[in-house]
């Protein structure tokens, strides 16, 4: 399920990216003795569009890190450079994290006793969000950036019935879900690694320092499962800090 998730961030940022860089076409017909010919001509947006796609580690900080451990996951990100040269860029970042799961059979239906069993999975999920400003070193090779923003995390903890690939999600329920919000700041680096019809692909390395307000979540262990098909919800409560860590790709022209 977080593997599914992820893919659906990737495909997010990489349309976005896509769907910026992708080409106008218009004919030629400056010379009425060569064929008609198509040029190719990339539009504004395009220029100023970037897109990329990380794998993400968060390190709870504070209070939180008493409660829960590191989370792992895929964040999507896409800069809009304002300026010609590159130095400056509105950046928007979305990530999705599981910071902890536990699993257990369980009966089918209490009414057909124990015969048919099925998996319930329980997973804690963070969604950090944040938009803000960026400034990049604009040319080399190694390009070093920072960044600030605006924002929040959404915290949600989903219990599902799995199948045997541990995919499906027909039957979930959303068990506890909290919103608090958020400002980030942090900063990386870009390092190309190639550069075809004018695109480059950059590795992209950075840290986040997100500074959560309070919000109550959930951890393995805090659904506590009752007599007569009830359960019991203990959520946790604390400030939000945590350290984001990134590695992934960049792509733009």
């Amino acid at each position: 399920m977080l593997v599914q998730r992820i893919a659906q961030v990737a495909a997010l940022s990489v349309a976005v990216a896509t769907s910026a860089l992708a080409q106008t076409s218009t004919l030629d017909t400056s010379s009425c003795s060569c064929p008609t010919q198509r040029v190719h001509t990339v539009s504004e947006f395009a220029k100023r569009s970037s897109g990329s796609f990380a794998l993400i580690q968060s390190r709870p900080l504070g209070d939180l890190k008493g409660n829960i451990g590191f989370g792992y996951g895929g964040s999507g990100a896409y800069m809009f450079r304002l300026d010609h040269a590159g130095v400056l860029s509105l950046r928007a970042d979305g990530a999705l994290l599981d910071y902890g799961h536990e699993s257990m059979r369980v009966p089918l239906s209490p009414t057909i006793g124990g015969r048919i069993q099925v998996k319930v999975i329980t997973s804690n999920y963070v969604v950090p969000l944040s938009i803000g400003p960026q400034l990049t070193w604009p040319t080399g090779r190694l390009r070093p950036y920072v960044t600030a923003g605006i924002g929040g995390q959404y915290f949600y903890t989903e219990s599902r019935v799995a199948d045997r690939d541990e995919e499906s999600n027909a039957f979930s329920t959303t068990n506890q879900h909290d919103w608090t919000s958020a400002w980030v700041a942090g900063g990386g680096v870009y390092l190309q690694l190639a550069n075809k019809s004018g695109v480059n692909v950059s590795l992209d390395l950075g840290v986040h320092y997100v500074n959560g307000g309070h919000a109550q979540y959930l951890k393995p262990g805090s659904i506590e499962d009752l007599a007569n098909s009830q359960i019991r919800i203990t959520p946790l409560e604390s400030d939000t800090r945590m350290t984001l860590v990134r590695a992934g790709v960049r792509i733009g022209l």
